[in-house]
């Protein structure tokens, strides 16, 4: 048996309490933040840097991973943290979003955040001599692995295109100091460049000037020139490295064989060698290296849930030692010191939150943190993945969560497609389908065709299909649960968030006959005013071209324009704070529903985002939709 050590959350004791269908719990357990997300382990193994519930909001913190607890937590504000490295043992750094005024309009753009362990000290990197910025000054290229804290940074100094500044130059950046030491020019076209392991920016990809070709740089190391050349026609796919070797070598990701894989490239020419590694019908996802760089270790995928398959014989014992402490779990290893003698690794399930535990050879496990504390580990909703065909006989999957200990025959239904669209849903914990489990429904959630990870043909299939094909495969989700038998269809709501929410919104004008209700978080209403949305934020989230992909006619499919035609209650709720879809989006469509004397319900969170990076809004979201639900489609 091991000894267990807890740190940093106070845990509850593992209860056995009575199944959801006897008793629902209360709606806070499932409205928790995740006590911990996307913690990394210091270079030497002894601290954790962490997105961290602390008072109900997200904060940025680093904690011993010795059992000692909270160290500091980190100063970040009015930002939003994008990634956290770490530099060395003592400086890591985070890029961060941030609006930018700028010319026109507002600007989203990234900047970097270099802060000391300790919480002494943060600090902006930027190079204080070029007396200007750009959107995009957070390309970290490479970090120092002699402990030093120094780092390649690719960034902008200007934001106008005219001026030489809007391509990114390469700095050496001491961390500590702000210190810059330029390496590379900017180079008219370039917008990316990539370095290798020993910190020699090897490779620039940008435009030529005819705007018709890619043109590349290469050298060999920083003391030599670059050579340019140009062989992809911009309508074709652009292979890049996403990983440079310490032989030289490297590995790009493509999806030339229908289905994204790993290929050797050659840095030279840009060729595309033979393919190293592929996950069958999915499309991987990573690629784990050691830390020297010398070699794939293994990579991941997801299929009914996220995988791991590791080459690495010793990688493959430590998973095996591993996963034999957690019998039926999944346990993925999520980060290692620079020695990989210590690892932080999570215990998962999709019925279960997880559990974040630190190991070390010949030391007792140490349990890092829970995801929700009030849930701990058990076991709630059973979740299973399930196959069905859609009207046209396209192949599709969705994930079906069921109430616990009931008979899966003839529930009410919650139809919950996944926002992205270019996204997918799998078997992993889902708060939002798990507490609705718990109230008595059925929740599946379709994977319709524009849904990632399922290989090129099936994500493109989605291409000009907002709000119809793709519309009816979330439906044909509900008609499968009625032939099954599982589902009531005369009880179904359709409950969604982001591209989900347009999808609620498009079910209550286009087929409302499907639903007793509809539920919209944060959706897309007017799909020509997301293209004016963007224009206002240069170097945004999205491009004139993308939106014009979504269907042929922009405004046939946007909800906003048939809201006279809405037949069903609708539950709207948006966060004022949201960037990713504006909070008019629901405003102007809910103004739209109240003008054609329509049933609606309209709910506003000051403070709310597109994440649900607070804890009351989580909170407030669970008890509304729960109430709407009562009302217009109860689960007894």
């Amino acid at each position: 048996m091991h000894r267990f050590t807890v740190l940093f959350v106070a845990i509850v004791a593992f209860a056995t309490s009575s199944s959801p269908a006897l008793a629902e719990r209360p709606v806070a357990d499932f409205a928790h933040l995740p006590m911990i997300e996307a913690p990394s382990i210091s270079p030497n193994g002894k601290l954790v840097v962490a997105m961290a519930s602390i008072a109900g909001k997200q904060e940025l913190v680093i904690i011993k991973a010795d059992g000692g607890g909270l160290q500091a937590r980190l100063p970040v504000k009015d930002v939003d943290v994008r990634y956290v490295r770490w530099v060395n043992d003592e400086w890591l750094i985070a890029t961060v979003g941030v609006e930018i005024p700028a010319t026109g309009g507002m600007g989203l753009g990234t900047r970097l955040i270099a802060f000391r362990t300790d919480g002494s000290d943060a600090h902006f990197l930027i190079d204080r001599r070029d007396g200007g910025a750009g959107f995009s000054m957070a390309d970290v290229l490479w970090v120092a692995r002699d402990g030093s804290p120094r780092i390649l940074l690719a960034s902008q100094t200007s934001f106008y295109l005219s001026d030489e500044g809007f391509w990114p130059n390469v700095s050496m950046v001491d961390v500590a100091t702000n210190t810059f030491s330029k390496l590379v020019w900017p180079r008219e076209g370039v917008q990316d460049w990539y370095a290798d392991r020993d910190g020699n920016v090897r490779l620039g990809i940008g435009i030529e000037k005819d705007g018709l070709r890619y043109r590349a740089l290469y050298r060999a190391s920083n003391k030599d020139n670059f050579d340019e050349f140009a062989n992809v026609r911009r309508t074709e796919e652009l292979i890049v490295p996403d990983v440079i070797l310490a032989d030289g070598s490297a590995i790009a990701f493509s999806t030339r064989s229908g289905t994204n894989a790993a290929y050797k490239l050659d840095l030279k020419t840009m060729q595309v060698g033979e393919k190293l590694f592929d996950a069958g019908a999915y499309d991987m996802s990573n690629l784990y290296l050691d830390k020297e760089q010398t070699r794939v270790l293994g990579y991941g995928f997801t299929d009914t849930r996220y995988r791991t398959v590791w080459i690495d014989e010793g990688r493959k014992k430590i998973q095996a030692q591993l996963e034999a402490n957690f019998p039926g779990k999944l346990v993925r290893i999520v980060s290692l010191s620079r020695d990989e003698k210590v690892l932080l690794f999570k215990v998962e399930s999709p019925s279960a939150p997880g559990a974040y535990y630190v190991f070390e050879a010949g030391q007792p496990l140490t349990r890092l943190a829970l995801e929700n504390p009030t849930l701990g580990t058990r076991a709630l909703a059973p979740v299973k993945t399930v196959a069905y065909k859609a009207r046209d006989g396209m192949d599709l999957t969705a994930v079906l969560t069921l109430p616990a200990g009931v008979d899966a025959k003839n529930l009410p239904v919650i139809v919950m497609p996944h926002g992205g669209p270019a996204a997918r849903d799998d078997e992993s914990w889902d708060w939002w389908a798990q507490f609705l489990a718990d109230r008595g429904y059925a929740v599946i959630q379709p994977n319709f065709r524009g849904s990632s990870g399922f290989g090129t043909a099936f994500q493109q299939a989605g291409a000009g299909q907002w709000g119809y094909r793709m519309q009816d495969d979330v439906d044909d989700a509900l008609a499968y649960l009625g032939k099954e038998g599982i589902g009531d269809v005369k009880r179904a709501c359709v409950v969604g968030g982001s591209y989900g929410g347009y999808v609620a919104m498009r079910a209550a004008e286009r087929n409302p006959d499907l639903y007793r209700c509809a539920i919209s978080y944060a959706g897309v209403a007017d799909l020509p005013e997301m293209i004016k949305y963007d224009r206002n934020f240069v170097g945004g989230l999205g491009t004139t071209e993308y939106w014009r992909s979504r269907a042929e006619d922009l405004s046939d499919v946007s909800p906003i324009n048939h809201a006279s035609r809405t037949s069903i209650p609708i539950l709207v709720i948006h966060g004022k704070k949201d960037r990713r879809v504006p909070f008019a989006q629901s405003k102007t469509y809910v103004d739209r529903l109240k003008k054609a004397g329509k049933a609606h319900e309209f709910f506003i969170q000051p403070e709310g985002d597109h994440f649900f990076s607070r804890e009351e809004d989580r909170l407030t979201f669970l008890t509304q939709m729960e109430a709407f639900l009562d009302k217009h489609n109860p689960a007894n």
